[in-house]
């Protein structure tokens, strides 16, 4: 008995080794007792097929869009019927083998259907019995596949790359070399866009790559050049007796990341494109210049760079405009091979792409193997290939047409191989003679073509333009140490004079932008080249560093601790910070001198693997959800960031101009990456290798200041670290170093930088020794020295004195300008006091040259009246014109100063008022009273009405004087009425 074509016993067979798998609900062998016809696909419903994953489109993976969705074929009872009509319904010939148990991976999506049972002659895969189809959730590891035989997918192999070599191609499952006798560029081509690995380059023959050992393809491809595969180009047989492995086809691509030139007259000429991925792009010609388009011209093997025309000569491009700038010397043999950065504000469009023109014409020579595309080793490029030039009596005349030719100058050395090396390759030109006016070297009377190997050597020049500048040992190509490449060597500048302005010069040569205050990052090293400037004075506005006023080349009374180190606006760093470990966390960007954060817009994956990778951090594990590692603080950098996984750098992909976004600290992006898990977050990704003895860290708890000097800003330098103070050693001290500590404790300019024991030697450990500052960090510990707690120190204990003096009081130190403040405001305090007490005096005497009038304008109410004068006279009291009476009021000073027996006013008056009747404003008017036999009558006011006192009592006036103004007192508060 039968199920279709299978008997119960292969049924059985079948159970047996898929051991009861589902799908679904459905059993194996429910779904192998399904009735053929009963179960088969909606007609209503459109269905599409492909092959993934194989390498081609005709072998792969079998999927199924079905309702909606891609899903796969469960490889139950799948056979070569099956791919069979699986190849016919695709165009891709006759099927090969049909291979199950997801040989080409594991899908994703829904499982269509199951049980599929092909004759091998239907038109469509859906026309065969099968299970129902529907969508099935269960295990892709039973993915069918096939494999049809026009299954063509070639690879490069023996190469120095994935993207050049003996070129095989497979066919089916069988690999085998191909005959080169009508192999050319746009078979080539074919092969190269193919593997994602750009254009062609050169298709050496001969075996180049070496022969192979299989079969050798006899079919002759007649490909165009623009096809996407070698299946999509006409096949005509070839002669297999012509052919053998001698006759090994092989391919040079570009490369990824290589560029192309294309709709010019010829493929060396053109716009310049640079793939990346599978996607081209095209280059800002803003800062593409000749030593960039001299390493195209080189990498593409189409000899000298003749033009590099702008505003998109050859037409503007399609796709992006990659921010990439390149900075090549002009020497390199590979467009990767070139430093790259991007841009700081990218404002680049087509109307700007780069083209270039190179040529193989003309015997054009090149520099080869020096430090710039003015210097190094002469090469002549003639049929197709660069060969050596060798002469015995090479000089400065023959150099100078070489540089003249090469738009670099004129002619500073003309050398022989000792300089250079022997080059490579074939020999073109023997013994030339110039006169050194020529304009080419081929107008030299005795160039001719010359292959004998003779005695000569080969032959060099160093032009004058040869300089170039850089920045190392700093993170990223805008910030770091100074160095110039000069007569053959890399030299740094001392920074005797250097300023701002000619810092500027460096980072705009550099397309670093601008000058930044802040500090460099912190050294791994010294240089130990030349020297090569000093007292640079420029005035900003140079195109070139070399262009400024300095010392003549290589004159100088620096050491290299003196070289400059600076930062531009354009420099970047990216870390991972609030994770576990360094390669988990917020992404921080820093950039024109800060730190800020990336928002989460668009945030993925492939952003995340560059960053990862930027960090040297393995791969992306997983993207968190927006501020997953806490909101961050300062500018947020970037914005809808589209990465393609290609670039090294965060900032070389796609996004928002800088600092533009929409977004709050809440969607701040962060990454978590696979490596470096089992660091903690004191430990650097950059690392000084070589110099273990050197380190730069701030530790919890450090402090400094200077001890035994007259003031807070002078004395013996001491740390505080791990609750205990201790000295730093002198090793290498100078003003440099002194100048950080009183920069730290904001003491002004250091003065002088002593070792002299005249501070005394101190206590405590030696914590740091062979401190090396460049003059310009914010703390001593960000400078460079030997580990903490060197216990030995060689010389004297370090000292400084700074140029501002402090206050010294105990139990801390005031700043200059605190302590200036306490002693303005001290002398304020005394002046006030001063001028209130000369006030005081100033109405005393007022008041013993005046009357104090108090005068009654009506019963009980008090009047004061200034009198301008008064006309003592005895016996009687003054009165004013209106008859009102008037009292002098005197203080208590005044009265104990005066003599009773004086004929001084004062003793009158104070005499007078003794005996002169008056009364409180509450006891009604004053009246005049005549003295009684008995002497004079006790009057409110005087020494009688004061408890314990009499006219004759020492403290009388004082009492006298207390109750009268008392009663005044009481007379204003308490005035009297009608």
């Amino acid at each position: 008995m039968t199920i279709g074509e299978m008997t119960i016993g292969e049924m059985m067979i079948k159970e047996t080794m898929i051991n009861e798998m589902t799908i679904g609900e459905m059993t194996i062998v429910e779904m192998m007792i399904s009735r053929p016809g009963n179960s088969q696909a909606d007609r209503s419903e459109t269905v599409k097929l492909r092959l993934v994953n194989g390498g081609s489109p005709c072998a792969g993976r079998v999927e199924i869009h079905y309702k909606g969705q891609w899903g796969t074929v469960f490889d139950l009872v799948w056979d070569l019927p099956d791919a069979a009509v699986v190849c016919r319904e695709l165009g891709c010939g006759a099927a090969l083998s049909a291979p199950g148990r997801a040989h080409f991976g594991e899908g994703s999506g829904p499982i269509v259907t199951y049980n599929v049972r092909c004759g091998g002659t239907e038109a469509a895969l859906r026309d065969c019995d099968s299970g129902e189809w529907r969508h099935y959730s269960d295990s892709h590891s039973r993915d069918a596949g096939v494999i049809c035989s026009d299954h063509k997918i070639p690879r490069l192999v023996f190469g120095d790359s994935p993207c050049s070599g003996r070129l095989e191609v497979q066919y089916g499952e069988t690999w085998g070399s191909v005959c080169d006798l009508h192999w050319d560029l746009n078979d080539a081509n074919v092969v190269c866009a193919q593997l994602q690995c750009g254009v062609a380059v050169s298709v050496p023959r001969g075996a180049y790559f070496g022969e192979s050992t299989g079969i050798v393809r006899s079919d002759t491809f007649q490909c165009k050049g623009n096809e996407t595969s070698l299946r999509d180009c006409p096949l005509s047989p070839v002669n297999q007796q012509v052919c053998t492995h001698r006759n090994d086809a092989s391919v040079i691509c570009s490369g990824n990341h290589g560029p192309r030139l294309v709709d010019g007259e010829s493929r060396c000429s053109g716009r310049v494109e640079v793939l990346h991925g599978d996607q081209w792009g095209t280059v800002c010609d803003i800062y593409f210049g000749l030593e960039d388009a001299s390493v195209v011209c080189e990498h593409l093997q189409c000899g000298a760079v003749i033009a590099t025309p702008g505003g998109a000569h050859f037409g503007k491009g399609t796709g992006p405009v990659w921010k990439e700038n390149y900075k090549c010397r002009g020497n390199e043999s590979r467009l990767w091979d070139c430093p790259v950065s991007s841009w700081e504000q990218f404002n680049c469009s087509h109307g700007n792409d780069a083209s270039v023109i190179c040529s193989d014409e003309g015997w054009p020579p090149r520099l080869t193997n020096g430090g710039s595309r003015c210097d190094g080793r002469v090469a002549i490029y003639y049929n197709r290939s660069w060969g050596r030039v060798r002469d015995n009596l090479w000089d400065l005349n023959d150099a100078n047409v070489v540089c003249r030719q090469l738009g670099c100058g004129y002619a500073i050395s003309a050398y022989n191989s000792s300089k250079y090396g022997e080059g490579e390759g074939p020999v073109w030109v023997n013994d030339v003679q110039c006169e050194g006016n020529e304009s080419q070297l081929r107008d030299c009377s005795s160039f001719t073509l010359n292959q004998s190997l003779t005695d000569s050597e080969d032959v060099g020049v160093l032009c004058s333009e040869h300089k170039q500048i850089r920045l190392v040992d700093g993170g990223s190509p805008c910030a770091g140490r100074v160095e110039i490449y000069y007569n053959g060597a890399w030299g740094s500048v001392c920074d005797d004079s250097w300023d701002p302005l000619d810092t500027n010069v460096v980072c705009k040569q550099l397309g670093c932008g601008y000058s930044l205050t802040a500090t460099a990052p912190v050294s791994c090293g010294q240089a130990s080249g030349p020297i090569w400037l000093d007292e640079l004075r420029c005035t900003g506005n140079e195109s070139l560093l070399w262009e400024c006023d300095s010392s003549p080349w290589g004159e100088h009374d620096c050491i290299h601790k003196e070289d400059v180190r600076i930062v531009c606006s354009e420099h970047k760093e990216i870390r991972l910070v609030k994770g576990r470990h360094p390669c988990e966390g917020r992404v921080e960007v820093f950039y024109r001198g800060s730190w800020g954060t990336v928002c989460y817009d668009d945030w993925d994956k492939k952003d995340g693997e560059v960053v990862c990778k930027q960090l040297d951090c393995g791969s992306v594990i997983k993207i968190p959800f927006e501020a997953h590692f806490g909101e961050g603080t300062g500018p947020i950098w970037l914005d809808n960031v589209e990465c393609r996984s290609h670039e090294s750098f965060l900032w070389q992909c796609l996004s928002a101009p800088w600092a533009q976004h929409d977004c709050k600290h809440r969607e701040d992006a962060g990454v978590v990456c696979s490596g470096n898990q089992s660091l903690t977050k004191s430990d650097s990704f950059h690392s000084c290798t070589g110099t273990p003895d050197h380190t730069s860290e701030h530790l919890p708890g450090q402090q400094l200041r200077l001890v035994g000097g007259k003031t807070n800003c002078s004395g013996r330098v001491e740390i505080m670290f791990n609750n205990t103070w201790g000295t730093v050693c002198d090793d290498s001290w100078d003003r440099r170093e002194a100048r950080v500590v009183c920069r730290q404790l904001d003491c002004g300019s250091a003065l002088a930088d002593s070792g002299e024991p005249v501070y005394g030697k101190g206590e405590g450990p030696v914590w740091l020794n062979r401190v090396q500052c460049k003059g310009s960090e914010l703390f001593l510990w960000d400078c460079r020295s030997s580990t903490w707690a060197q216990r030995v120190c060689a010389h004297k204990v370090a000292s400084v004195m700074c140029s501002v003096t402090d206050v010294l009081i105990p139990g801390g130190i005031i700043s200059t300008p605190v302590a200036v403040s306490i002693i303005l405001g001290t002398l304020l305090v005394f002046v006030l006091i001063a001028l209130t007490v000369q006030q005081q005096r100033q109405s005393s005497r007022r008041v013993k040259n005046r009357s104090f009038s108090y005068t009654i304008s009506r019963p009980g109410e008090p009047i004061y009246q200034e009198i301008d004068d008064i006309t003592a006279g005895r016996g009687s009291l003054y009165r004013s014109n209106s008859g009102e009476i008037d009292l002098e009021y005197y203080t208590s000073s005044s009265l104990h100063q005066t003599d009773q027996n004086s004929q001084n006013p004062e003793d009158w008056t104070r005499e007078r008022l003794s005996k002169q009747d008056y009364d409180d404003t509450d006891s009604g008017p004053l009246n005049d009273q005549t003295p009684s036999a008995e002497g004079p009558a006790p009057v409110r006011g005087s020494c009688a009405d004061v408890e314990g006192a009499t006219p004759s009592s020492t403290h009388c006036d004082s009492l006298l004087d207390r109750s009268f103004r008392l009663t005044l007192r009481r007379t204003a508060d308490h005035p009297a009425t009608d």
